[in-house]
């Protein structure tokens, strides 16, 4: 006859979350981006976004409040993550679904702001090189909708923004 063993919450959350982290979402085409070096890029390219699939309960109150991901930056087409040294990264939040092409014209519901100095604190890395991890909380911006669409723009000093493939994540009711 089987024994089960219990398993504790957190290690369960722990586990999903690290699984989710290994498999995100990325793309190497789509809005805002241009081909070649990285120009005036710092030779950035690429931005790969991971985001958990739901929102978060971030304090003591019921419901979710806020959302996490980890995201990666890549430059000569390199696969693995290096550090951003100049520049700012943008997380935007979106209220609902919005396709990957409307997103350098949409308005977006809440955007935070970092630079390199700010991020250094949540970089590490992982077998996908320097990546930064960040858990957000949308005070009072509230989505309305059951979903929000997460994207990072990285704003180079000079040259075009880049931006990474949306990522949906559940908020609920």
């Amino acid at each position: 006859m089987a024994r089960w063993i219990p398993v504790r919450r957190t290690v369960v959350v722990g586990l999903v979350g690290l699984a989710l982290a290994a498999a995100g979402c990325s793309s190497t085409g789509g809005a805002g981006r241009s081909g070649g070096s990285g120009g005036g890029r710092g030779g950035i390219e690429e931005i790969h976004l991971f985001g958990y699939p739901n929102a978060m309960n971030l304090d003591s109150r019921p419901g979710p409040d806020g959302f996490g991901i980890r995201f990666y930056l890549t430059q000569n087409g390199k696969a693995r993550g290096v550090e951003m040294r100049q520049g700012r990264i943008d997380v935007l939040m979106f209220d609902g679904a919005v396709p990957e092409a409307e997103i350098p014209a949409s308005q977006p519901l809440k955007v935070w702001s970092f630079t390199p100095q700010q991020l250094a604190p949540v970089a590490g890395t992982s077998a996908l090189g320097m990546g930064y991890l960040l858990t957000l909380n949308w005070g009072t911006t509230r989505p309305r909708m059951t979903g929000i669409t997460v994207v990072v723009r990285y704003h180079p000093p000079s040259g075009p923004d880049l931006y990474s493939a949306p990522n949906a994540i559940v908020v609920g009711k």
